[in-house]
C-alpha cells in the first residue's frame, strides 16, 4: 500500500504546528471580531434604537395593559366576594334583630374603649388602622389604631329614645360576634370593617376600635342613604372611613323586618390600597407611573362626555417608590386632555367596553397609555411615560458606542501581544508534551490489547502527574468494573428467573402480575403458591417489598422467598403462622442491620368467595366493587417482616361476592412515581381511576393500563423505585376447564423448569 504523500503541514514540527494553531484560533477570531464591529458601528443606531424601541413599546404595552386588566379583574372579584359576605351578615342580621329577646351578653360601647388601662384586654394595634395625617390634625388622636378582635363595639345616637331602642337592637346583633369573627378569620385583610347601621341610630361595627365622632350619624352617611334608596345592595367608591380616614372600598345592603321595611343598612369596607396597587408597574416600567381611577360623567362646564377622576396616586416623595391613592378632591376633577383631538381617540378606544393600550401625549409627554374597565362605566388607567420604557435601550446604545472604540485600540494591543506570547508557548508545549503523550499512548494500546496491568511510569512535578496516576488505576478499576458488571447480570438473571413463569389458574378468578426493576437487581417481590386447606387447593399470591433497592434488597428478597416457599409446603398451618415463623427467621439474620421487607400474603379458596390475607407492613390492597362502584382497603394490623422477633401476625378475611370484582396488590413504587422524575407524586386516586375506567377488562390488561399510566407520569423517565404489581379478578368464566387445579397448574411449574434447563444450555 502507498504511503500518502505528505503537504507542507504535515511536515512542521509540532512547535510550528501548534504557533501556527493557536494563531488562527487566536489572532484571527479577533481581528474577524474587530472588523465586524465597525462595520455594526454604521447601523447599530436605527437596529438598535428604531427597531428595538418598537418591540419595547409592544412589550410594555401589552405588559402594562396585562396589570390593568389583573386590577380590575381583582377588584370585580373582590366585589362578588363581598357581596356574599353582606349577603350572609344581612341574613344573620335580620334573623337576630326578628327575634324578641335580647341577649344578656356585656356589651361593648364606643365610649368604653380605653387604650391606657387597656379596656378591653385584648386590645393590640393595628397600622391598617393607624390614623392618616390629615384625620390626625383634624381630631387630634390615634386612638383608632387599637383595635379589638374579640368584641363589636356599639356607637350609640345622642337622643335618649333614641337612645334606648338602639341598646335594645345592640343586644340582639351581639349575636353576631361569632359570624364577624368567623369572616375576619377566613377572609383576614379583605375585611377592613364590618358595620351594621339602624333607623334608631345605633351603629355596630367589627373589630372594635375608638375614634369615632360624637356627632357621627349612619343614617346620613353615603353608604346607608344609598343602600336606602335603591333597596338594594350597592357600591361606593372611594370613600373615607370615620375614625381613620383612610380611602376605602364599600359595599352596603339594606335590612328588612318581618313586614319588609327597611330597618337598617349592613356595611364592609376594604382599604383602597388593598384592592388596587401600582407597585408592579413602577417596579417594572417605571417610576413616574400614574394611576387613575375614572368614571365616565358628563362636564356640565363643557357639556361633553368625559372621564371624572375617583381616585389618583401619588408618591410622597422624589425617592419614594410606593404610591399613595387620594381622591379626586371636594370639586369634581376631570383627566385633562392636551387637545380634543386626542381626548376623542382616547374616548372612542374606551367604547369598546375591553382593555387596551395607547402611545399618545399625556399632559405634553408622550406615555403609554392603558386601561380596563371594572365596572359599568368604570375605568383603570395607567400611564407610563415613553422616555422611561425606551431608557434603557438608550442606556444600553451609549454604552455600545464607548465600548466599540475602546475595544478596537484593546483588539490591536492583543494582537501583538498574543502572537508574540503564542510562538513562545508553541516552543515550550511541544517539548513537554510530546513525551509524556508517547508513552501514554503505547500504555493505552497495551490496555486496549485487554493488559490491565499496564502502567506508566513518568514524573513530571505538575498537572500531567495527576493524568499518569489516573491512567495507573483505570487499569484495575476497569478490570474490578468489567467483574461487577458479570456479576449483576448473572444476578439479574437468577432473580427474574425467580419469578413467575406465567400466571397460575384458577377457575373463577383471573389472575396476572408484572415487576419493573429500578436497578439491575431490586427489592420487590411477587410470587404464587399453590397449596391446600382441609384438602381443598389454595392459591396464595405474595407481594413484597425490600427496603431500598439494589444487590442487598434482592439477597433480603431471595432469602424471604425461599424461607415463604419452605413453609407453604406446610399446609397444616395459617397464612398468619406462616408468615409469622418467616419473620422470626428473617429477624434473627438481620438484625441490627436497618433492613426490613414489608409483606401482603394473599389466600384464595377454590370454590370459595372467601378470601384471607395477612398484611405484614405492607400498602393495603385496592378492591374494586363493580356494583356498587365503589373502592374499599383489605387492612390490617403488623409489622414489616425482620423488625422484631416472634412476632405473631393477625390473619383477616372477606367474601368477595361480587362477579367482577378487582383486587390489586402493588408496592409503593406505584403511587410514589414522581411526574417526570421529580415532579407530584402519581398518588393512589390515580391508580383507583385506571381501575374505575378499565374495570371490564382481563386482569392482565388493567395491570397492562396501570404500568403504562405509571410510565406515562413519569414520561420516560427511569423508576426511582422497583414497580410490582399483581391484579386479581373474579370472573365465573375465567380458566372453566381447571377442575382439577392441581393438574392444571402443572404447565406453571413445567415452564419453570423448562426456563431453567433453556438457562442451563
Amino acid at each position: 500500500m502507498a504511503l500518502r504523500k505528505l503537504t507542507f503541514i504535515h511536515r512542521l514540527s509540532l512547535r510550528w504546528k501548534l504557533f501556527l494553531t493557536l494563531v488562527l484560533f487566536s489572532v484571527l477570531p479577533i481581528c474577524g471580531t474587530l472588523i465586524t464591529v465597525q462595520q455594526l458601528e454604521t447601523d447599530i443606531k436605527d437596529y438598535l434604537y428604531e427597531s428595538t424601541r418598537k418591540d419595547l413599546v409592544k412589550q410594555a404595552s401589552l405588559s402594562i395593559e396585562n396589570i390593568a386588566v389583573n386590577v380590575a379583574k381583582n377588584l370585580e372579584n373582590s366585589e362578588r366576594m363581598r357581596s356574599v359576605i353582606i349577603d350572609v351578615v344581612a341574613f344573620s342580621a335580620q334573623h337576630f334583630l326578628d327575634m324578641h329577646a335580647p341577649s344578656k351578653e356585656k356589651l361593648l360601647y364606643s365610649d368604653q374603649i380605653k387604650p391606657t388601662v387597656p379596656y378591653p384586654e385584648d386590645l393590640v394595634v393595628d397600622p391598617q388602622h393607624a390614623p392618616t395625617r390629615q384625620y390626625m390634625v383634624k381630631y387630634g388622636n390615634d386612638i383608632s389604631k387599637y383595635i379589638s378582635f374579640g368584641d363589636i363595639a356599639y356607637f350609640l345616637p345622642q337622643d335618649q329614645i333614641e337612645r334606648a331602642a338602639a341598646k335594645l337592637q345592640a343586644g340582639k346583633l351581639i349575636r353576631l360576634l361569632p359570624l364577624f369573627k368567623e369572616l375576619k378569620k377566613s377572609y383576614g385583610s379583605f375585611i377592613y370593617n364590618l358595620y351594621i347601621g339602624t333607623e334608631s341610630g345605633l351603629l355596630a361595627y367589627y373589630p372594635a376600635h375608638g375614634g369615632i365622632p360624637k356627632t357621627y350619624d349612619p343614617r346620613k352617611r353615603v353608604w346607608y342613604r344609598l343602600a336606602v334608596e335603591e333597596k338594594k345592595m350597592v357600591w361606593r367608591a372611594p370613600l373615607r372611613d370615620i375614625s381613620t380616614g383612610r380611602l376605602v372600598f364599600t359595599v352596603s345592603a339594606p335590612l328588612f323586618n318581618e313586614k319588609k321595611e327597611i330597618v337598617g343598612v349592613v356595611g364592609l369596607d376594604v382599604l383602597m390600597e388593598q384592592g388596587l396597587s401600582g407597585g408592579n408597574i413602577s417596579a417594572a416600567w417605571s417610576n413616574h407611573a400614574r394611576l387613575i381611577l375614572a368614571e365616565e360623567a358628563d362636564d356640565k362646564v363643557t357639556g361633553s362626555a368625559g372621564l371624572r377622576t375617583i381616585a389618583h396616586t401619588y408618591k410622597r416623595g422624589k425617592t419614594d417608590r410606593e404610591y399613595t391613592w387620594v381622591m379626586g378632591g371636594s370639586k369634581e376633577q376631570w383627566v385633562k386632555f392636551n387637545n380634543d383631538e386626542v381626548k376623542a381617540k382616547f374616548m372612542n378606544a374606551i367604547a369598546s367596553g375591553t382593555s387596551g393600550t395607547l402611545l399618545m401625549p399625556w399632559d405634553r409627554e408622550s406615555s403609554l397609555v392603558a386601561w380596563a374597565p371594572f365596572k359599568e362605566n368604570s375605568y383603570f388607567i395607567a400611564v407610563v411615560p415613553e422616555d422611561d420604557v425606551m431608557h434603557l435601550t438608550n442606556k444600553i446604545l451609549a454604552y455600545l458606542y464607548w465600548a466599540s472604540s475602546a475595544q478596537q485600540r484593546v483588539v490591536e494591543i492583543a494582537v501583538v501581544v498574543i502572537v508574540f506570547l503564542t510562538f513562545l508557548f508553541a516552543m515550550y508545549a511541544s517539548q513537554t508534551i510530546s513525551k509524556p503523550m508517547n508513552l501514554m499512548v503505547e500504555a493505552f494500546k497495551e490496555l486496549a490489547q485487554g493488559n490491565f496491568n499496564a502502567r506508566v511510569e513518568f514524573k513530571t512535578g505538575d498537572e500531567r502527574d495527576t493524568l499518569v496516576e489516573t491512567f495507573n488505576r483505570i487499569g484495575p478499576q476497569l478490570e474490578h468494573l468489567l467483574e461487577t458488571q458479570q456479576a449483576l447480570d448473572v444476578a439479574h438473571e437468577i432473580q427474574e428467573n425467580l419469578l413467575p413463569a406465567r400466571s397460575p389458574k384458577l377457575p373463577g378468578w383471573q389472575i396476572s402480575g408484572a415487576i419493573r426493576y429500578c436497578d439491575q437487581t431490586g427489592g420487590d417481590y411477587y410470587d404464587y403458591y399453590m397449596t391446600a386447606c382441609d384438602g381443598n387447593p389454595v392459591l396464595s399470591v405474595v407481594v413484597g417489598d425490600v427496603s431500598g433497592h439494589g444487590v442487598a434488597s434482592a439477597l433480603l428478597m431471595t432469602t424471604a422467598r425461599a424461607l415463604l416457599r419452605v413453609h407453604t409446603e406446610c399446609t397444616r398451618i395459617s397464612a398468619s403462622r406462616r408468615v409469622s415463623q418467616v419473620s422470626n427467621l428473617l429477624a434473627q439474620d438481620i438484625h441490627g442491620t436497618g433492613q426490613f421487607m414489608t409483606l401482603f400474603y394473599l389466600e384464595i379458596m377454590l370454590d370459595s368467595d372467601t378470601v384471607r390475607w395477612v398484611r405484614a407492613g405492607h400498602d393495603p390492597a385496592i378492591v374494586y366493587l363493580p356494583e356498587q362502584k365503589e373502592f374499599t382497603e383489605l387492612r390490617g394490623k403488623g409489622l414489616p417482616l425482620g423488625v422484631i422477633e416472634r412476632f405473631e401476625y393477625e390473619e383477616s378475611e372477606i367474601d368477595l361476592t361480587q362477579q367482577g370484582t378487582i383486587v390489586l396488590l402493588g408496592t409503593d413504587g406505584i403511587w410514589e412515581a414522581r411526574k417526570g422524575g421529580y415532579g407530584d407524586l402519581y398518588g393512589k386516586d390515580r391508580v383507583r381511576e385506571v381501575i374505575r375506567k378499565h374495570a371490564s377488562k382481563t386482569a392482565e390488561e388493567i395491570r397492562d393500563y396501570v404500568l403504562e399510566a405509571v410510565e406515562a407520569w413519569q414520561k420516560n423517565v427511569p423508576n426511582a423505585d422497583d414497580v410490582t404489581l399483581v391484579v386479581i379478578k373474579k370472573d365465573k368464566n375465567a380458566n372453566k376447564g381447571c377442575e382439577e387445579v392441581s393438574i392444571c397448574n402443572l404447565d406453571f411449574f413445567i415452564e419453570e423448569k423448562d426456563k431453567d434447563k433453556d438457562k442451563d444450555e
